[in-house]
């Protein structure tokens, strides 16, 4: 347990940012709230873990002792984001106190600390199917579907179905009325994930792990991810990551993704968002925050209207087909605008099956359905006054 090391304090400031990102806040379990801290081999190790999802992050040190201990983890963030940048740091252990102590110039702060053998660590299983990815895949897959989760709890469609469909990895994230996909070529080894309830090969993401592992790997050049039934570790030189899964069979999306109707509306992304931002603030959150759409001979018409004002715009679009008037929650549309990075998108209203179907030709990767509101007024076309 008698620690000793010196560090650079940005140096440790890093590591401990990343460590410390799986600590719970005010677990019941005391020890729970406290990080790990390991010096080995010339490296420190710093780990936390709500029980859930747990994380390590490592980096070099000028070590003198090795050792092991475990100290409130909250507070060793504070500490260390509050010392003089570029500064030398020194960490040791007062056997005599059960202290870890942390020295940086004329500074002096101690910490007491609990045994590291009743921390509750998870074991990195290195089996199941293994592949890797990089940071920009990741970002990929689940920046846009993780935030696309039902708030419904016990919700089968509370996860990311992180998946393996017609030889590609893809994510998919739905509230049940807005579904975004994210897909990229199936690296190899991803065909020995484990199978879901309904035989598919996949796994659900909670979105909190999806949002853990975006915040650690969004930058890395090459990620290893092992998954088995239970959990996902995904893991850099520096940094392990490891996570229960969300147990559960995920819904059948693919018809609401799949057979886009022949009817077509192609237009400029950015003017489209423009007239959405435009209109937006007027939607009312007991009407669902509805905008009224159609297809006319001037574009694609997004109106809405109400005691509290309103306004129509057209974008000017290619349509291909008649369009009939249709309503579309304006956050969701914001959202799914949001969500692709081609100038021209294509939407595909289809009545017969309520939805309206987003596609980019530049961006195939990403496949957008909003489900559709109905419509029980004409179009607006500004304020009405009683």
């Amino acid at each position: 347990m008698s620690i000793k090391l010196k560090i650079n304090r940005d140096k440790l400031a890093e590591i401990v940012t990343r460590g410390v990102s799986s600590a719970p806040k005010n677990s019941p379990a005391v020890i729970a709230n406290n990080a790990r801290i390991v010096v080995k081999d010339g490296m420190l190790h710093v780990a936390t873990t709500d029980f859930q999802m747990q994380v390590e992050a490592s980096g070099e040190c000028n070590m003198e002792r090795e050792g092991a201990t475990t100290v409130d983890a909250s507070k060793l963030k504070l500490v260390v984001d509050r010392l003089p940048k570029g500064a030398d740091v020194t960490i040791d252990f007062d056997e005599s106190k059960f202290e870890m102590i942390v020295k940086a110039g004329r500074s002096r702060t101690s910490f007491p600390t609990l045994a590291p053998e009743d921390w509750p660590a998870r074991q990195y299983e290195e089996d199941g199917a293994s592949f890797t990815l990089d940071g920009t895949d990741l970002v990929r897959l689940l920046s846009h579907t993780a935030q696309e989760l039902s708030t419904v709890p016990n919700s089968p469609m509370q996860g990311v179905f992180f998946h393996v469909t017609g030889g590609r990895l893809a994510a998919v994230g739905t509230t049940g009325m807005i579904l975004i996909m994210s897909s990229i070529p199936a690296p190899e080894g991803v065909e020995g994930m484990p199978k879901d309830g309904s035989g598919r090969p996949g796994i659900i993401l909670s979105a909190e792990t999806a949002s853990q592992i975006l915040r650690l790997f969004r930058s890395a050049e090459e990620v290893q991810v092992v998954v088995n039934e239970h959990s996902i570790f995904v893991s850099t030189p520096t940094t392990r990551f490891c996570s229960s899964l969300l147990l559960g069979t995920y819904p059948n999306y693919a018809p609401l993704v799949s057979n886009p109707c022949e009817t077509r509306i192609i237009l400029q992304r950015d003017a489209c968002a423009s007239a959405v931002a435009l209109l937006e603030p007027f939607a009312l959150k007991d009407q669902g925050y509805r905008l009224q759409c159609a297809g006319s001979d001037e574009g694609f018409v997004v109106a809405v209207g109400s005691q509290t004002g309103g306004g129509v715009d057209v974008v000017e679009a290619d349509i291909n087909g008649e369009v009939a008037a249709f309503g579309l929650n304006g956050q969701f549309m914001k959202t799914m605008l949001g969500s692709f990075k081609a100038s021209t998108i294509a939407l595909h209203p289809d009545h017969q099956n309520r939805r309206v179907l987003f596609q980019a030709e530049d961006e195939p990767s990403m496949v957008g359905v909003i489900g559709m509101m109905n419509i029980s007024t004409e179009m607006a076309a500004g304020p009405k006054h009683g």
